[in-house]
C-alpha cells in the first residue's frame, strides 16, 4: 500500500520550516550568515568575520615590496535568540477532528517563529540610527510622498557611497509597507515583473530605484504617531532655527522635557532626544544639531515617558516586560524603546505587543537587555514613522547554531540546516495529558558587523 503519512513527521516540517524562513522572511537573505565552528564561552557564542580595510601603498622602483597586513577582525555573536513555539494536541481532540491538527498547528508556530526571526534582524536597525551624526541618516520621519520617495533612496545610496561601502555589493532597501506604497507611485520606480535579480529570485522584491534594489517587508520598523503622542508644543523663535542648531525654545505648557525622552520637531523630523535637565518647561535642548532648519512655530512633539513594571530586570534577561504609561498611550509594535541617558543609554525594537490595559504594555524586545533596568526605570518610547533599513550584505551578521536531533522512547525528532541557518521540530508523547506535544525551535544571534554598511532611511 503507498499511504503517504508524510504530513506527520518532523523531517517533513523541519523542511517545510526552513522552506517558511526564507520565504516570508526576505531580510534572513540580505545579511551575512557566516558562522564559525569554533565556539568560545561555552558554546554561548560564535564569531563572525570582518577583512580590515586596506591601505593603499606607492613606492619607487628599488624599493622592496612591503605587504598590506591581513587582518580579519572577530566579531563575537552571542547566540541569545532561541526562538521556538510549542503545542499540545489531545488524542480526543485529534480523533474527533477531521482536519490533520498537526497541519493545522505546525504552519503557525513555523511561521511565527519566521517573524521572530525577521522582527529581531530588522529591530537592529536603531544600532545604526548614528545620533549626533543626522548627515548619516536618510529621509525624515513620517515625510516621504510620491513625489519625495526616489529622493530618499538617492540619499541613502550617498549616505553608503560616502562610507565607501563596496560598490559591487547589492544594496537593498528593505522597506515597510506604508513606505512602498509611496515608492511605488513614484515615477522613477521600476516595476519587476519577474521578481529577480541577477537571476536570484528575491522573496518581496517589487523594484528598483536608481541602483538600489527594494524589497517590502512588513517587519522593519514603524509606528503611529498617534499612539505614542502624549503632548504637543511649537517652536516659539520669529527667526526659526538653523541647521546645527540644538538649544530650541518652545511655547509654553505644563509638562517639562524629561531628560532621554524622544522629540521631533517638524521640518526636521528626525529621531532627536533632550538632553539636559528638565529646567523650565520650554527648554528643548536636543542631543545632535538640527539637519533641516524649521520654522517659527514649527510643531514639537514630545513623547512622554514610560515607566518599567515594579521589578528590575538583569542585564541578559530575555522574556517580557511590563511599562506603565499614560492612559492610552501603548507601546507598538515596530516601535523603538530606550533607557538611560548619556553614554549608559541603550536601545531596543518592540518586537512584538503580548498584552495592553489602558496604563500599560507588555512587549518583547528584539533582543535579551544589555543592561540592568531598575524597577520603576525610566523608559523613552520612540517617535512615528518607518525605520526602513538600506544595507550591503556585510552590515549585520545573523548566526544560526545547528542543534541535537534527539531519539527515544516516544520521540521523534528532526534538524534541517541550509546556508548558515538550522531548524528543528521534535515530537514526543505528552501522557499527563493523554496527547503529543510538538515544539519548533531555532537558537541564533544578531549581531552589527559594521554600521558603515547600513543607512537609516526615515519614512
Amino acid at each position: 500500500m503507498a499511504n503517504d503519512n508524510t504530513a506527520g513527521k518532523p523531517q517533513y516540517w523541519a523542511l517545510r520550516g526552513l522552506q517558511i524562513l526564507f520565504q516570508e522572511t526576505p531580510i534572513l537573505g540580505l545579511v551575512n550568515r557566516q558562522f564559525a565552528p569554533a565556539l568560545a564561552r561555552a558554546g554561548d557564542q560564535v564569531n563572525a568575520y570582518r577583512a580590515d580595510k586596506r591601505v593603499t601603498r606607492r613606492k619607487d622602483a628599488t624599493d622592496a615590496n612591503t605587504e598590506n597586513d591581513a587582518n580579519l577582525t572577530a566579531v563575537p555573536v552571542v547566540l541569545d535568540q532561541y526562538f521556538f513555539d510549542a503545542f499540545i494536541l489531545n488524542d480526543e481532540e485529534d480523533a474527533l477532528s477531521l482536519p490533520e491538527l498537526t497541519q493545522l498547528h505546525a504552519l503557525p508556530a513555523i511561521q511565527t517563529i519566521a517573524t521572530g526571526v525577521s522582527r529581531a534582524i530588522l529591530g537592529r536597525v536603531h544600532a545604526f540610527l548614528q545620533q549626533g551624526s543626522p548627515e548619516k541618516r536618510a529621509g525624515r520621519l513620517d515625510s516621504m510622498t510620491k513625489d519625495n520617495a526616489a529622493d530618499f533612496i538617492l540619499e541613502a545610496e550617498q549616505v553608503l557611497k560616502d562610507n565607501l561601502a563596496p560598490v559591487n555589493g547589492m544594496k537593498v532597501a528593505v522597506v515597510h509597507h506604508t513606505a512602498e506604497t509611496k515608492l511605488m507611485r513614484s515615477e522613477t520606480f521600476e516595476r519587476a515583473d519577474a521578481r529577480m535579480a541577477n537571476g536570484t529570485v528575491m522573496t518581496g522584491r517589487v523594484g528598483k530605484v536608481y541602483n538600489v534594489n527594494v524589497v517590502m517587508s512588513q517587519d522593519v520598523n514603524y509606528c503611529k504617531a498617534a499612539n505614542a503622542e502624549t503632548e504637543a508644543k511649537a517652536v516659539n523663535n520669529a527667526s526659526g532655527y538653523a541647521i546645527g542648531d540644538t538649544a530650541i525654545t518652545c511655547d509654553g505648557g505644563a509638562t517639562n522635557f524629561v531628560p532621554g525622552e524622544y522629540v521631533n520637531v517638524a521640518g526636521n523630523d528626525q529621531p532627536t532626544f533632550h538632553v539636559t535637565g528638565t529646567g523650565s518647561a520650554t527648554a528643548l535642548i536636543l542631543n545632535e544639531g538640527l539637519k533641516y532648519a524649521v520654522v517659527d512655530d514649527a510643531v514639537v512633539t514630545h513623547y512622554i515617558k514610560c515607566e518599567n513594571e515594579a521589578t528590575e530586570r538583569a542585564a541578559g534577561y530575555k522574556k517580557t516586560m511590563t511599562f506603565t504609561h499614560a492612559a492610552g498611550d501603548n507601546l507598538q509594535e515596530g516601535q523603538i524603546i530606550s533607557f538611560g541617558t548619556g553614554a549608559s543609554r541603550h536601545t531596543y525594537t518592540v518586537i512584538e505587543v503580548s498584552a495592553t490595559a489602558s496604563t500599560t504594555t507588555t512587549v518583547l524586545l528584539d533582543r535579551p537587555l544589555d543592561a540592568t533596568v531598575a524597577s520603576g526605570a525610566d523608559a523613552f518610547p520612540g517617535p512615528g514613522g518607518s525605520m526602513n533599513p538600506v544595507l550591503h550584505r556585510d552590515a549585520i551578521a545573523f548566526v544560526s547554531r545547528p542543534m541535537k536531533a534527539k531519539s527515544g522512547k516516544g520521540v521523534q525528532s528532526a534538524v534541517v540546516n541550509f546556508d548558515g541557518v538550522g531548524i528543528r521540530v521534535q515530537e514526543a508523547d505528552e501522557l499527563s495529558a493523554s496527547g503529543t506535544r510538538y515544539v519548533v525551535d531555532l537558537l541564533a544571534g544578531v549581531s552589527v558587523l559594521d554600521e558603515d554598511l547600513l543607512c537609516v532611511m526615515l519614512g
